[in-house]
């Protein structure tokens, strides 16, 4: 149920077993939620994923409601489920701004062998690439996808003295001139070789040099990341509105998250969580490993000069990066697995088997549990808020979840927690039923390309709410009915607000006949998806509902 003022926060949990199988057949009871370690009361609960049974939309003879007449140029029909809707919509993310290209062309050959032995006919798949430079939408047609993952290439990079990592200079920033970890003494070796600098000079410039380096890397690489970040949050909010299983699967080496932007990754996973969308990640590397004995293409690393201090003589410079890389590769394998955890996903790394990991990754998990709590208490303060769950009895198994989530920087009122609610309802396909709703379609052909689509939604007032004002038995409800097209894209939709004002002597009558309301689409012929959403005033109460239709 819905309720007005406090926001839900929505936590996707997969529990495996010790083989890493999801385990299903486990109720809310089951749970523990803690909210900075203090427990939460679970306020909803479901169970989605492929080994889940899906809601079948009722046929439109069984909506039991009488069809309107109406004059046409064809005799109406009632509107047939389709077999041609997708049921499952995969976006393929390639991160072309940190993939090398030979770890690009090995995931390529995978994704298109993938794509051609894996994709169903009920499958939708689209090709999307952290920079922007390909974009292909949702579509059916393997050839098209084939030749769009021929474009994707790695996005030139400037060529940096010294060639440090984003991590590394990241570290210089926050630690400055302390050097507390060492990244800044590995920089300035670095700019020594590379620049060939020497004599009693070498360090000062040595030094400049990095450090201006890291300040201009650093300033690329956050706004990099927050671009990537940005993509893949407007991506979980679009594929909302698909209508059956979602999920991303990322394919990237991994990418370092600094602290500050910490706020933009849980802003993903806040909207993957509400829109129901998986996000799976792909290591590209495959099975990586260090090389233990590093080297630095087109520098000459100093050895035994005298006016220079130890710390920067050449193999204590390579052990310094050998150390960073390997920080730096944890710190790019942590952005995964918190991405995949967080949205109920999978992380598939330290494995060559990239066909093998393209496969598992497109088929969303058995079961994912779907906890939702309402904050106690909570501040508007934009604090960072650590999420567990737990399972009262978990011997051997574990459990994958979103780590927290950020609270608002400033209160939403009622009115405008509403809209937004039934805004993401909408763009939902879960069926809720906090409102008894019947949902019946027909439609007529004008002709051997055109037809309009009439949607009625017949609701049971027997479970409103009404409210006294002025001696009079009120609610106000409001009705959206939406139109996706067959590869769940928006196509249009109508929003109907329904006044109701009733005398105490005719309440019992409207009870009994409940209340229909009509929305009609001019269409072209074709499979289609009906949405509709209703919902009472404040927010108290919503319902939705599905139906295929196929218009021959």
């Amino acid at each position: 149920m819905f309720q007005s003022r406090v926001s839900l926060v929505r936590v996707p949990v997969v529990v495996r077993d010790h083989a890493g199988k999801a385990v299903g057949g486990l109720r809310k009871e089951d749970f523990q939620l803690f909210d900075k370690g203090k427990p939460q009361r679970v306020a909803q609960f479901s169970v989605e994923g492929s080994a889940v049974p899906k809601p079948k939309a009722a046929a439109p003879e069984e909506a039991g409601i009488p069809a309107e007449p109406e004059e046409v140029s064809k005799p109406a029909e009632p509107a047939k489920p389709s077999a041609v809707l997708p049921t499952r919509f995969i976006a393929y993310v390639f991160d072309d701004l940190h993939l090398e290209i030979g770890d690009l062309m090995q995931t390529r050959l995978a994704a298109t062998k993938h794509m051609e032995q894996a994709l169903r006919p009920t499958d939708r798949a689209a090709i999307y690439t952290l920079s922007g430079h390909v974009t292909i939408e949702f579509t059916d047609d393997v050839a098209f996808l084939r030749a769009a993952l021929l474009k994707i290439i790695p996005v030139p990079r400037p060529h940096y003295v010294p060639p440090i990592s984003y991590y590394v200079a990241d570290q210089i920033e926050r630690s400055g001139e302390n050097n507390v970890n060492g990244a800044l003494t590995l920089a300035i070796g670095e700019a020594i070789g590379c620049l060939n600098l020497s004599g009693y000079g070498a360090l000062s410039m040595g030094t400049n040099a990095a450090t201006a380096t890291a300040r201009q890397i650093v300033s690329e690489g956050r706004q990099q990341t927050r671009s990537a970040l940005l993509m893949l949050k407007t991506l979980a909010g679009r594929m909302a509105a698909m209508p059956g299983d979602r999920s991303i699967i990322l394919v990237s080496p991994g990418f370092y998250l600094a602290d500050d932007l910490r706020s933009d990754m849980a802003q993903v996973i806040e909207r993957a969580a509400r829109s129901n969308v998986i996000v799976n990640t792909l290591d590209a590397r495959g099975l990586y490993t260090l090389d233990a004995a590093p080297d630095i293409p087109g520098c000459t690393l100093t050895q035994g000069d005298s006016t220079l201090p130890a710390a920067y003589d050449g193999p204590q410079v390579l052990q310094l990066v050998s150390q960073f890389d390997g920080y730096a590769n944890t710190a790019q394998g942590l952005t995964l697995d918190e991405l995949a955890a967080g949205t109920g996903g999978t992380a598939f790394r330290n494995n060559n088997d990239l066909l093998g990991g393209f496969n598992r990754l497109s088929a969303p998990p058995e079961y994912i549990y779907y906890l939702g709590f309402y904050p106690q208490n909570l501040k508007p303060d934009g604090s960072y808020h650590s999420l567990k769950v737990t399972l009262a009895n978990g011997k051997g198994l574990s459990v994958g979840a979103r780590k927290g989530y950020w609270a608002p920087s400033h209160q939403e009122d009622e009115a405008a927690q509403a809209t937004r609610e039934i805004s993401e309802a909408v763009f939902s396909q879960d069926v809720v039923s906090d409102l008894p709703i019947d949902l019946r379609t027909q439609f007529f052909k004008s002709s051997d390309e055109d037809a309009r689509l009439k949607v009625i939604m017949h609701l049971d007032l027997r479970a409103v709410r009404f409210r006294k004002d002025e001696g009079r038995n009120r609610d106000d409800v409001t009705v959206v009915a939406a139109l996706f097209d067959r590869n769940g894209n928006f196509v249009k939709g109508t929003q109907k607000l329904v006044e109701m004002r009733l005398r105490d002597e005719s309440l019992p009558r409207r009870l009994a006949s409940g209340v229909s309301v009509g929305s009609e689409f001019d269409v072209k012929v074709g499979a289609y998806m009906v949405r509709v959403v209703v919902q009472d005033a404040g927010g108290h109460q919503l319902a939705a509902a599905n139906a295929a239709v196929d218009i021959p």
